[in-house]
């Protein structure tokens, strides 16, 4: 099938390579972390490997927002604004207390480098801010922009309180293994809702592609894609046994 339960393929396909990306600078970034090996994580391919996953994954998320939105008004949600919101607020809802849930789990095992605001906290938030913009086209562009440029601008920056710290306001001394504030990601995130708007207009796809589900590598992608957030939640624990298993890792280097 061109679809998996109404799914666009090579949108899963791509969410596959951002995860597998995702996958691999992990397992590297577990084998420094753990001084398995010394692996060069602050520049070269694996960075870039790292900031693109991140990057492509919070792209194709802004489209399938969009695209689900456009389905949603043509459906059992049109002329319901009250209703079509929910759909949001749950799901953001359920991705920031999964966020929360790794939060509680860094805390106990990496005290001094645990989760405060990292991915899953920052699309439980999105699913929630990126309503109201769903319905722009191209002004979507412009708010990507600004979020994006205010982030840069605070990347380098630190400041005296936390309580801004979700935005992108960087307390000093702040330490993390995964930060992803509003600005400059959500500004990602707008610029996927408007490929989502131009490329799959009304929740249909506006180009040709060909379909090459029947390629091993291309399913691998793609289901891949399809259980992309439950491979994120249980990925970095399947690792960790598979290094104790090994014999690579040990519970005194917990």
């Amino acid at each position: 099938m061109a679809r998996y339960a109404d799914r666009f393929w090579e949108i899963d396909c791509l969410r596959g390579l951002a995860v597998l990306l995702m996958l691999l600078y992990h397992f590297l970034y577990d084998l420094n972390f753990f001084e398995i090996a010394n692996v060069q994580l602050r520049s070269g391919l694996i960075l870039y490997a790292g900031r693109f996953s991140a990057l492509l994954f919070i792209l194709i998320s802004g489209a399938a927002l969009s695209i689900s939105h456009s389905r949603a008004l043509k459906k059992k949600f049109a002329g319901n604004e009250a209703e079509n919101f929910s759909k949001y607020l749950k799901r953001g809802i359920k991705l920031y207390l999964m966020g929360l849930l790794l939060t509680v789990i860094t805390w106990i095992f990496l005290p001094e480098e645990y989760i405060v605001f990292g991915i899953l906290h920052f699309f439980g938030v999105s699913a929630v801010l990126v309503y109201p913009f769903l319905d722009y086209g191209k002004e979507n562009l412009l708010f990507s922009l600004f979020f994006g440029l205010i982030g840069l601008y605070l990347r380098n920056m630190t400041f005296g309180f936390s309580s801004l710290l979700w935005l992108g306001f960087t307390p000093e001394n702040f330490s993390t293994l995964d930060y992803f504030p509003i600005f400059p990601w959500f500004g990602v995130l707008l610029a996927g809702v408007c490929l989502g708007n131009f490329l799959y207009s009304g929740g249909k796809r506006q180009f040709e592609i060909p379909y090459t589900g029947k390629n091993p590598l291309i399913r691998m992608f793609s289901r891949t894609g399809q259980h992309s957030l439950v491979i994120y939640f249980i990925h970095q624990p399947l690792f960790l046994g598979l290094l104790f298993l090994s014999g690579l890792l040990n519970l005194n280097m917990l």
